[in-house]
């Protein structure tokens, strides 16, 4: 299969009859792909399954939405372009109706499954005009459909039957839907009361519109930190987050080792990769014991005795462990600021001075693109998706998302012995930084 470079001064260039070419390739391209590996291509069928997951599949898709986004973009003109974009909270705000009051799961999804307006309505406990609005309004996304001949009547398409048929991506959903929709709308009020700080406890717009941190907030309200905890589930797997940290790292060179899994929380990571890697043994840290597993909560039989065990710790003091092979950070980083970041990372370096010299630091976290990259190496559709969640730590926390060069700044201001060793990039979702502490000669 050929792989069409598109480099960014030709995109910056680029015509109407270009980008239809280029989607025309591209197109050709991922139709290819789905014959090779036997995948059937997507429809908007309720039943159609989803795209593949891999690499080749990855790059090609964020090509073809580079060209045609710009496409539409040349098509529509800067004004209709611009409307559309300051438009779009009122899609989301009629997402958030739909999520709220469970529209997905009043559609039945069986392969004649189809609902009126005046149903829906009755099951999520509203009026029928609103209801029907939210519905229509929806379907020009192509989320839910008119039955044909049946203008009151709707039924699922393969976008609405992923909220009814997924609860962690309905629950991720409905948390961006919901509370973060509502402190998003708070960014600029934020940032024009404390217009040069930043940071997770006050100066975040969640606090704004909220009155308390996001932490705090999961703590007085359980029902949240549920939804939040499976939220977060749903994240991960859309990411391939597990699958990418397994695949990337060369676990099997540290032998016997001990994987010391730093802010891990429930431990989910920790327990996948004990699955994987039976020699490992694994410690999860963490400072919320009602956040932990502990062995009388789960069966961790099958990963054999003592392999995974539980230690509550406060990331911001000392590290107590002297023997590890791995102190894995992995998301805890992009939910503080940059002097919240430096603690973190200096109150490691006592416990890797005393581990052995092969000792590794991994972060975990999105890397986001940098000078260090190169022109054109992330597509723009790619980096749209990070900027989002880069955003999104900005809104929740105060905090923030980071490239290598300011991964390697934050290390140097907690410690000038740390190297970065390697870092590797996963488009459109958590990469993986590699440090060492250096020692003297």
């Amino acid at each position: 299969m050929s792989d069409p470079k598109i480099d960014i001064k030709s995109r910056r260039e680029a015509s109407i009859s270009s980008l239809a070419e280029q989607i025309s390739l591209l197109s050709s391209q991922v139709t290819s792909y789905l014959s090779s590996t036997g995948h059937p291509e997507p429809t908007f069928r309720a039943d159609s399954g989803d795209v593949p997951v891999s690499t080749e599949y990855e790059a090609l898709r964020a090509r073809l939405n580079d060209a045609a986004l710009d496409l539409l973009r040349l098509i529509n003109g800067p004004r209709n372009t611009l409307r559309e974009l300051v438009f779009a909270h009122y899609d989301l705000a009629a997402l958030q109706v739909a999520l709220d009051r469970r529209f997905f799961h009043h559609v039945p999804l069986n392969d004649d499954g189809k609902a009126t307006i005046a149903e829906v309505a009755e099951k999520a406990g509203m009026d029928q005009d609103r209801t029907g609005r939210v519905l229509k309004f929806l379907s020009t996304h192509r989320i839910f459909e008119q039955v044909q001949g049946e203008p009151d009547t709707f039924k699922h398409t393969a976008l609405s039957a992923v909220f009814a048929r997924d609860a962690d991506f309905h629950a991720m959903a409905y948390m961006q839907m919901d509370d973060g929709l509502k402190a998003s709308s708070e960014t600029s009020t934020m940032i024009a009361r404390s217009p040069l700080a930043a940071d997770h406890e006050h100066h975040s717009a969640f606090h704004q519109r909220f009155g308390i941190s996001l932490y705090t907030y999961l703590e007085q309200y359980p029902n949240k930190a549920k939804q939040f905890a499976q939220a977060m589930s749903g994240w991960s797997h859309i990411d391939s987050q597990i699958t990418y940290l397994s695949n990337s790292y060369p676990w099997a060179s540290i032998g016997q080792g001990h994987v010391v899994d730093v802010g891990g929380g429930s431990g989910h990571i920790s327990m996948a990769l004990a699955r994987q890697f039976p020699f490992l043994r694994f410690t999860v840290q963490d400072i919320s014991k009602t956040q932990m597993l502990s062995q009388a909560d789960m069966d961790l039989s099958d990963l054999g005795s003592g392999r995974v065990t539980f230690q509550q710790h406060d990331f911001f003091q000392p590290q107590p462990v002297r023997d590890a092979s791995v102190f894995l950070l992995r998301q805890v980083l992009h939910n503080y600021n940059d002097a919240d970041a430096v603690k973190i990372l200096s109150a490691l370096v006592p416990a890797l001075e005393g581990c052995p010299s092969t000792t590794r630091l991994l972060i975990n976290d999105i890397v986001l693109p940098g000078s260090d990259s190169g022109t054109g190496a992330v597509s723009k559709y790619e980096e749209h998706h990070l900027r989002q969640v880069d955003f999104s730590m900005m809104v929740a926390l105060g905090a923030k998302q980071r490239s290598k060069l300011d991964f390697d700044q934050l290390l140097k201001k907690s410690d000038k012995r740390f190297e970065i060793m390697n870092v590797w990039r996963n488009p459109l979702g958590i990469g993986l930084v590699e440090v060492r502490l250096a020692r003297a000669l």
